[in-house]
């Protein structure tokens, strides 16, 4: 097993993971207006907080380099 730091991984993919946060969240409240910044940062926080600090993942699921 390798270890991940669940905080980590979303400061190093927020810009993708909160455009497709985003974008969910159109698609199924269209009619509805929301601070997209705070939605998003209250969505990471909730995230980071429900997992622990260093989540345990399986080996086959990381690839080093070189790839």
């Amino acid at each position: 097993m390798a270890k991940i730091k669940i905080e980590g991984v979303f400061k190093q993919l927020e810009y993708e993971i909160k455009k497709a946060f985003i974008k969910t969240i159109k698609k199924e409240f269209p009619d509805k207006e929301f601070d997209e910044r705070k939605l998003y940062k209250d969505f990471a926080e909730a995230v980071t907080g429900e997992c622990k600090r260093w989540e345990s993942i399986p080996e086959d699921l990381i690839e080093r380099e070189p790839y």
